[in-house]
């Protein structure tokens, strides 16, 4: 009797893995499909699509594991299964659209401070001078459209008027920066600040370099006094609060490309890597009275990343390196 129960217990286990491990290749099959068509993800072979199924799993799992972290208190943002689930740790670590090595603006640093009279809560979406979330694809162009959003966002603020600018200008006609290969927006300011930039309509964004087709007639010129760097937190809270958006560089991970929402406070790599925007800020209080100082970003990752392509992130921390990099303008009055 006790041997059968035994052949019998055994034979129940292997009846549930058995069941299991189908339910779940089921499951997985269905969802990987469903993800395929979302995000229109084609691959060149057979070999490639298993690969990246591989990546993708191993992603679904962590996804699952930091977001009951996060429900549980433990973590202060969510991820998601989004277009980048099936790209590896270690191909982000490889990725970089900051050229740290890049030429010597002279650009002077521009030290603010914390100044007084600053409001508790910025978002300039609500001025309505911010644009949608854009797409830089697979160039390495955060750079240009860290700058063009600031450079069409403070026209706004300036002009009340808000004009989608041309990233693709900077690809093809901005020689102090890489193009696909990285730049900094501190150099790229540099350039606008010289030659005006197109709209978009009249310059449309290509994903690729191209010969430079830049028409001076049709650029807007800026009138911009000087442009500089902030050093530190403080200061870009300051220019944030009063002026306008600014430029900073962010040290990516993959954490960070699988963000949906909530506050980020996840992982970073070892140095900035990736330029995006600070357009605001703010405070939240959490579940146990703390307060919570966030930044609000906008990325170039379309707003299929993220909460529509922007997101909050950790303040008052050099999360990231968000300092780094950090640059602005000033227009002639």
């Amino acid at each position: 009797m006790l041997l059968y129960r035994m052949h019998l217990n055994r034979s129940l286990c292997i009846f549930a893995t058995f069941f299991f491990c189908t339910w779940a290749s089921s499951f997985f099959d269905q969802e990987w499909s469903t993800w395929k068509t979302k995000y229109n993800k084609k691959y060149s072979s057979t070999r490639e699509e298993l690969y990246r199924r591989k990546i993708w799993e191993d992603t679904w799992h962590k996804v699952q594991e930091h977001n009951k972290l996060t429900d549980e208190g433990r973590s202060t943002y969510w991820k998601g299964m989004n277009h980048f689930a099936d790209i590896s740790p270690e191909e982000v670590k490889r990725r970089s659209c900051l050229m740290s090595d890049g030429h010597d603006t002279q650009a002077p640093t521009m030290s603010y401070g914390l100044r007084e009279g600053l409001p508790d809560h910025v978002d300039w979406r609500e001025s309505k001078c911010v644009t949608d979330a854009k797409n830089q694809g697979m160039c390495g162009s955060c750079w240009a459209f860290a700058t063009v959003g600031v450079v069409e966002s403070r026209l706004c603020i300036k002009n009340h008027n808000l004009i989608t600018l041309s990233e693709q200008q900077l690809v093809d006609c901005d020689s102090g920066d890489g193009a696909c290969c990285g730049g900094l927006p501190i150099q790229a300011l540099t350039y606008v600040a010289q030659n005006g930039v197109m709209k978009s309509q009249d310059y449309e964004y290509e994903v690729k370099q191209q010969a430079c087709k830049f028409d001076e007639d049709k650029a807007i010129s800026l009138n911009v006094t000087k442009y500089y760097n902030l050093p530190d937190e403080d200061s870009i809270v300051s220019a944030v609060g009063l002026e306008g958006p600014v430029a900073v560089g962010f040290a990516v991970t993959h954490d960070f490309m699988t963000y949906t929402h909530g506050i980020y406070d996840g992982e970073c790599a070892e140095s900035a890597n990736h330029a995006i925007i600070a357009m605001g800020y703010g405070t939240e209080t959490d579940e146990d009275g703390e307060e919570q100082p966030y930044w609000i970003i906008k990325n170039s990752w379309s707003e299929a990343w993220g909460e529509k392509g922007f997101a909050k992130v950790k303040r008052n921390v050099d999360k990231c390196f968000i300092s780094k990099y950090a640059a602005s303008f000033d227009f002639l009055e």
